[in-house]
């Protein structure tokens, strides 16, 4: 039991509206547990990166907890990354990709129990860059097709349908994106593809491997190109990641590095963790600040 631990929830409360009451039971739990439990809601964009600071800034809290999906993480880690803060996650988003990567559990009460323990690993962000944004990510930042999905997603539909509002959004994007060349420099060295994700970790778009191994606990990233430019070789890589196949495709190539340009001939759409970016040119880094999180020891 952790008693007189202090917890801030900061809940997004458009995400995974059904998760409301697994909300009510993940505070009640922590409650039970011996904790104080304070709930923020973000109202807007941004709001939760400023609602962790001005936590950290009041010192009234132990953890502050990002209860909501990948991007409202990213946003409370992105204040929290380079202090010793220790910062949890209930997942309540539409992918939930980070949780699932480092095994968080999405039972409440288990949950709960995890943040109690005062279990915490370390894990290292990234950064993309473009002219006019920079951005920490938790997860993957991606370049071409996916980013354009993102780019063109209603956020009401989102809001209403949870992941097949992706699904919906895909199938109209597939008619009106033009493929472009894209220009990548990784650590350096030159490559040329047609899509890229630049990925922390093992899984995208929820539980499908999109490569063997992740570096969520190391510095670096895996970048994933594909190297065949059309709808149908984007399509295959699709049905390949289904499969956890795409390590094993021809035209993907998968490189090591800890830093990642992107420019193309035209601008190309750029997403962070399931979010709009802009456009390229885009840088891709090291964020050189650690993140304390409460993870299992297995994660």
């Amino acid at each position: 039991m952790a008693e007189g631990m202090r917890a801030c929830i900061i809940t997004n409360p458009t995400a995974g509206r059904r998760r409301r009451a697994p909300l009510a039971r993940f505070t009640a739990a922590l409650r039970a547990g011996g904790a104080s439990v304070q709930v923020l809601a973000t109202r807007h964009a941004g709001h939760a990166e400023e609602l962790a600071r001005q936590a950290m800034h009041d010192g009234r809290t132990d953890c502050i907890i990002a209860a909501g999906g990948d991007g409202t993480i990213a946003e409370v880690a992105q204040a929290i990354a380079g202090t010793p803060q220790r910062m949890g996650i209930f997942p309540a988003g539409s992918a939930n990709v980070l949780a699932r990567e480092l095994a968080i559990p999405f039972a409440p009460e288990a949950a709960a129990r995890l943040i109690l323990s005062g279990a915490d690993a370390t894990i290292w962000p990234g950064v993309a860059e473009d002219a006019k944004h920079t951005r920490l990510f938790v997860q993957m930042a991606g370049v071409g097709f996916d980013a354009c999905v993102v780019h063109w997603l209603p956020s009401r539909l989102k809001r209403m349908v949870g992941r097949t509002a992706y699904v919906l959004t895909m199938l109209g994007a597939a008619v009106g994106y033009r493929f472009t060349t894209l220009e990548v420099r990784v650590d350096g060295k030159p490559f040329r593809a047609h899509g890229v994700v630049v990925s922390k970790g093992r899984l995208y778009g929820g539980r499908f491997v999109i490569c063997p191994h992740g570096m969520q606990h190391k510095a670096g990233f895996r970048v994933i190109m594909l190297e065949t430019a059309g709808l149908l070789a984007t399509l295959r890589m699709g049905c390949a990641l289904l499969l956890g196949r795409v390590e094993r495709m021809r035209d993907v190539r998968i490189v090591t590095g800890r830093s990642v340009e992107i420019r193309a001939a035209v601008p190309v759409p750029v997403q962070v963790d399931g979010d709009v970016l802009g456009m390229t040119p885009v840088r891709i880094r090291d964020a050189g600040r650690p993140l304390r999180l409460a993870v299992g020891r297995d994660a």
